[in-house]
């Protein structure tokens, strides 16, 4: 089974706070055209439609460097 992870950890693993990870999210449910991120492949969103909190977790491949 493939690792998730929540957005405080993938901040941790990226060395960045959890408002830059949570603003990449955010910008990707957004504006998905324009997003770095994209929902399905960096991350998914685990919550019901009717849930007033959003369950996100990161895929591992999404805080891998580019370079």
């Amino acid at each position: 089974m493939q690792k998730m992870f929540s957005i405080q950890q993938a901040a941790d693993v990226l060395g960045v706070s959890y408002f830059t990870v949570r603003d990449l999210v955010n910008e990707a449910l957004e504006n998905p055209k324009k997003s770095r991120w994209r929902e399905g492949r960096h991350f998914v969103d685990l919550s019901v439609t009717t849930s007033k909190k959003r369950l996100i977790r990161i895929y591992p491949h999404a805080l891998e460097s580019d370079v």
